[in-house]
């Protein structure tokens, strides 16, 4: 499963470009979208939608789900453990014992995060898993047995033991739940392994019924294992009472259950929050009202209950704010929903998809956190269609970018008419190339001309194709990463990027280098780096053409035990004070005689709350900085408490180290946390502390600790050489006008506060530039003494937008004073500048901004970067970026065919020299644009 791989290389891919559409959320504007779609099932079709808003992105995931196709199932996915066990979305389906027919899966119902158990019920096949906690807020998304879907509040489950021998009933509050010290509880096989014994409750009976007969009465025993063939009935406090005087060994009982709606008519329930969407209309109140923007996820019917909608909404994040309830109502309403109900969010929110071919699922939304959640279930979609002949085939590769004489190798992934993942014997494939020359090698590609073509595989009738570019003229080569400590023996991945003279970036394949590794450090193979069994530091050098890379490459870590708790070397610190716990010797050690124990109840606190050790001393002491501290860790399962330490240094400054982010586990376990380069020796560890910062998260448990051990790495010493290949810019060069239609053009950045000797003498300077040259760009602010001697045209960037046309170029000005953001300064620009470039036909282009190139919204600065890129790619326009805010040099940089060029603020009442005083002159000839940077006075 990889995270990082957010978007599905998809079948259908459609990009729009809109003018202001208000739609039907009153406080969002579209700007733009991109949408996809993919049927990676027969029944299920595969959508996304990147709507790019005067609030931000809306990024939608949804899948489409048709009930009526007799290959196509729904499925509530939980821990491979039972109800009793949580696991992140991606771990629901890998372990599911259906898990190579899920194609797709949503985060499901909201759970109690003291207890961890789902709010809601769940059904499968009319067999009620897991009975409801019967609250009025919470609705349950439920499919009958004719395949119908419908959403509604169940009036209430009950569930009664009758003592057939002496027509004693009890009621059962819960099936299948964590309860116990609330009521009685029904668990069997679906909730896990084990009962829950004494562990769970210090005065707690339970009843091992096997075939309907009671076989044991455990009055405050150990966890026993829960039968097969029957279940076991739990109570604490006053109920255990009536159950030791109306029950025996041996008494005949019989559990009668009933719901409304009928479990036993269902073929599926899951509960969920409020229902957002009634026939059609979305409710003036929600029963459960989650305000706020934030991720979410939800589940739409249809109004002839045959299709169910799945979507998420991304939001908790600088491209994403994330949507209302009532906002998310209204996307089930635009994507055809009749019905609908709010599943689970925020952190919980998460959408996982198998594109057609594939032989996994990926996540395709972005988690809040960065990271899975885990959860209690989801909801599934299952593909039961057969094996069948292939149907087609797609075409994929890592980088679509190749530089010539280098390989790139291609992936064919096939699939049949029910959408299976068929394999393929890419032996078998033919490969041809148009538009530029190009050989293969089985499947890997190698280009020998510069130039866009297209790929082409064949495969037993099937074909496919996809888009590559062949590149040339490398100017830089870089390795990710760029250094490597590695404990023997282990494998690291890397990556070789090299950038050519326009900007356009390939991967370059670890086979396509030449590699000089010193001895018995490792190898390079299948672009990974294996170390040896060897303590050893050194540099690694990767040449292609005639640039040259380096790798910093430490093998093998020193260790030193910095604590081995053999006695008790700190205290107990509550945060916040209702917080309880202790902290202890014991003697459950890893090694030596003991260990200590932290133990904590965070049942009475509220929000963040932590238990702490604090050592004395002021901390455990560390002459030198280690690469990583690690320690063994005893844990009793848990409630995945983050597990952290604090760390000081010499300067004072403090760091979060995290050596665990699930502390979830039973038994030993060796964890480890990097520290922090930054952290400067000497150093002290000040604490550990178990964290945890979900408000609702209230229990109690116990770690232990031993061996606090520190990792030392082999120092580098050694230099990178500095590269004797110096890069000179083809645009870098002085030239003629050659028609009526050349011009040239001064730019500068902010240039204020003219009030020295020097300062004169630079206002006469430029102005007398300005004045030989036909127009003249500044960012940001001119200063008056400036404005009134330029004779000729000039432009100032700093507020506002336009487009301004002089000759055959273009000059266009943004604002993004707000953050760096176009959007976020005034979101009209955006629309006003796609409109603009719709119709522009200039031969080349000067976008102008004030503030330097760095959005917070890293979409929107794509976005904004892609926009021009593909203006360029279409209109053959040549395209520059020029940007303000720059105190250091001018700079020019190119990314993509466009060129940005930092324009430098003249610098105002500080020490400097001559040479810090340039300017730059650029001359546009029919649309091919130079560039100098000079000098404005000789030392």
């Amino acid at each position: 499963m990889n995270l990082k791989k957010s978007l599905i290389k998809l079948l259908t891919t459609a990009l729009i470009f809109n003018t202001v559409i208000t739609f039907s959320f009153a406080d969002f504007v579209e700007i733009h979208e991109e949408r996809s779609s993919e049927n990676i099932s027969r029944g299920v079709v595969y959508e996304k939608i990147s709507r790019f808003t005067n609030r931000g992105w809306l990024n939608m995931n949804i899948l489409r789900i048709d009930l009526d196709d007799k290959y196509t199932s729904l499925d509530v996915i939980t821990s491979e453990t039972g109800m009793s066990g949580r696991d992140a979305l991606t771990g629901l389906a890998s372990k599911n014992k259906s898990a190579s027919r899920i194609i797709g899966a949503v985060n499901g119902d909201f759970y109690d995060t003291k207890e961890f158990s789902t709010i809601g019920p769940i059904v499968r096949d009319g067999d009620l898993v897991t009975s409801s906690k019967n609250s009025p807020d919470f609705a349950t998304f439920n499919i009958d047995n004719d395949g119908k879907a419908f959403i509604d509040y169940w009036a209430g489950n009950t569930q009664k033991l009758m003592n057939l021998d002496n027509d004693y009933i009890l009621d059962i509050n819960h099936k299948n739940k964590s309860y116990v010290n609330n009521g009685v509880i029904l668990l069997d096989k679906s909730w896990g392994k084990l009962s829950f014994g004494k562990e769970k409750h210090e005065n707690i009976v339970e009843l091992i019924i096997i075939k309907d007969k009671i076989k044991e009465i455990r009055d405050n025993l150990e966890a026993i294992e829960i039968p097969e063939d029957g279940y076991i009935i739990a109570a604490a406090g006053t109920t255990k009472e009536h159950i030791l005087n109306n029950f025996s060994v041996g008494d005949r009982v019989l559990v009668d259950v009933s719901s409304t709606p009928d479990f036993k008519e269902l073929a599926l329930a899951m509960g969920g929050g409020a229902e957002i969407l009634k026939d059609g209309s979305i409710p003036d109140e929600f029963s459960l009202n989650i305000s706020g923007s934030h991720p979410r996820t939800a589940i739409g019917i249809s109004q002839d209950k045959k299709e169910v909608i799945m979507v998420t909404i991304d939001g908790r994040n600088a491209s994403y704010p994330g949507v209302t309830q009532k906002e998310l109502a209204e996307i089930l309403l635009e994507l055809g929903a009749y019905n609908g109900i709010n599943l689970d969010g925020g952190g919980s929110t998460e959408m996982i998809v198998k594109s057609s071919g594939d032989m996994e699922l990926d996540i395709v939304n972005h988690p809040s956190g960065g990271y899975e959640r885990r959860i209690m279930n989801g909801l599934a979609v299952l593909n039961n269609g057969p094996e069948s002949s292939l149907k087609g085939i797609k075409l994929d590769t890592s980088d679509n970018n190749i530089f010539i004489d280098t390989s790139r190798e291609l992936f064919i992934k096939g699939y049949d008419k029910n959408y299976n993942p068929v394999e393929i014997d890419p032996t078998e494939a033919e490969w041809s190339i148009e538009g530029i020359e190009g050989r293969f090698v089985e499947n890997k590609f190698i280009p020998q001309s510069v130039g866009k073509g297209t790929i082409t595989a064949s495969y037993r009738g099937k074909t496919a194709s996809i888009e590559v570019k062949a590149l040339d003229n490398p100017i830089e080569l870089k390795i990710s990463p760029s250094k490597i400590y590695v404990e023997s023996g282990k494998q690291v991945p890397i990556s070789v990027i090299a950038t050519n003279d326009e900007g356009y970036e390939a991967r370059i394949d670890s086979s396509a280098l030449i590699w000089s590794i010193p001895d018995n450090m490792g190898k390079i193979k299948d672009n990974t780096f294996i170390s040896t069994d060897k303590v050893s530091n050194d540099l690694i050098k990767a040449s292609f053409y005639d640039l040259n890379a380096y790798i910093h490459v430490s093998t093998g870590l020193l260790s030193t035990v910095l604590e081995d708790f053999e006695s008790l070397n700190g205290s107990f610190l509550p945060y916040p004070n209702e917080v309880a716990g202790d902290l202890e010797l014991s003697s459950k050690e890893k090694s030596g005689d003991s260990s200590v124990k932290l133990s904590y109840d965070f049942s009475n606190a509220n929000d963040t709350k932590a238990a702490y050790i604090v050592f004395d001393n002021d901390g455990i002491p560390m002459e030198e900085r280690p690469e990583k501290l690690g320690m063994w860790v005893y844990g009793n399962k848990g409630n995945s408490h983050w597990l952290r330490g604090k760390l000081t240094d010499s300067n004072g400054n403090s760091f979060s180290l995290t050596f665990e982010r699930y502390v979830d586990w039973e038994g030993w376990k060796f964890v480890e946390a990097s520290v922090p380069s930054g952290a400067v020796a000497p150093l002290k560890l000040e604490r550990l502390y178990l964290v945890e910062i979900e408000p609702g998260y209230k229990d109690s448990g116990y770690i232990y600790i031993d061996d606090l051990t520190a990792f030392y790495k082999s120092k580098i010493n050694k230099e990178i050489p500095k590269d004797t290949v110096v890069y000179s810019d083809t645009r870098n060069v002085s030239v003629d006008l050659k028609n009526e239609n050349s011009f040239r053009f001064l730019a500068h950045g902010g240039i204020s506060d003219m009030d020295t000797l020097l300062d004169n003498l630079v206002v006469n300077k430029l102005s007398n530039v300005s004045n030989d040259v036909d127009l003249s760009l500044f960012t940001n602010q001119l200063d008056d003494k400036l404005k009134e001697k330029l004779s000729k045209d000039y432009m100032v960037v700093a507020s506002g937008y336009s487009h301004t046309k002089f000759k055959n170029s273009s000059f266009i000005k943004l604002n993004n004073n707000n953050n760096g953001s176009i959007r976020a300064t005034d979101y009209n620009q955006w629309t006003w500048l796609l409109n603009t470039l719709k119709t522009i036909d200039s031969d080349s282009l000067f976008v102008t901004l004030p503030k330097p190139l760095s959005f917070k919204d890293k979409l929107e600065e794509k976005l904004f970067l892609d926009t021009l890129k593909n203006l360029k790619e279409d209109k053959n326009i040549d395209v520059w970026i020029f940007t303000g805010g720059n105190d250091k040099n001018f700079e020019v940089e190119a990314t993509d065919g466009i060129r940005i060029v930092k324009l430098k603020t003249y610098p105002t009442h500080n020490k400097f020299d001559y040479k810090q005083l340039k300017y730059m002159i650029f001359t546009v000839n029919d649309g091919h644009v130079t560039y100098e940077i000079k000098d404005m006075y000789e030392k």
